[in-house]
């Protein structure tokens, strides 16, 4: 699917008389309503700089690489060792990759935590995906925090505990699910339902 002149005018519209940050976050919010291919047409690949890093065009410090995702330091980090670990392959948040990339990226995630409490004695880690503007996310491209922790860093997440009455909360797990796909048993997983043979019955008989 590719987005009309019409479409991108329009974009352009509601992007025009905002300050850069407000920009920024409306544009995380359009981009997440786009298709990956969409959203290349939009911004342009080569002005991701996540892109330009995974083809060299932007120099770091790697630290892992797979055939679909790279690990770097982040430049101003929240400790010492505060790894991105983003794919390959141009996605605007982690919410819209396939559930095989997302699950391989996040097997990654898993293998720089280890990496981080041997390597650099970290007390705990700190495993942290954004998905658009609202959740703090400022890069352009899906990526996961692996942030290295220590006694008395000073890092710092969390938030202000909510109360919510227990029949709202009924409701909402009940939406959430709802919007869940069900899941397709693979056909080697499905229980194997024998034909009963009376001849097999007569030789297990003692």
């Amino acid at each position: 699917m590719t987005l009309t002149p019409e479409k991108i005018n329009e974009i352009k519209a509601q992007l025009m008389g905002l300050s850069p940050e407000e920009q920024q976050e409306k544009l995380q919010e359009i981009l997440a309503s786009l298709s990956p291919e969409e959203q290349e047409q939009l911004v342009g690949k080569q002005q991701c700089p996540f892109c330009s890093m995974v083809s060299g065009e932007i120099p770091v410090k790697k630290v892992y690489e797979d055939a679909d995702c790279i690990a770097i330091l982040d430049i101003h980090p929240a400790s010492k060792g505060h790894m991105l670990l983003f794919p390959k392959k141009h996605y605007a948040m982690v919410a819209q990759m396939p559930d095989n990339e997302a699950g391989k990226l996040f097997a990654a995630a898993n293998k720089l935590s280890k990496a981080a409490f041997e390597a650099l004695n970290a007390a705990g880690t700190n495993i942290v995906a954004g998905n658009g503007a609202k959740a703090g996310q400022r890069a352009p491209h899906a990526l996961i925090n692996i942030i290295p922790r220590y006694e008395d860093d000073k890092v710092s997440i969390g938030w202000n505990p909510m109360q919510v009455e227990e029949s709202e909360m009924e409701t909402i797990a009940q939406t959430i699910a709802s919007k869940i796909p069900a899941e397709k048993l693979k056909e080697e997983y499905k229980p194997v339902i024998k034909k009963y043979d009376a001849r097999e019955e007569h030789l297990r008989m003692p």
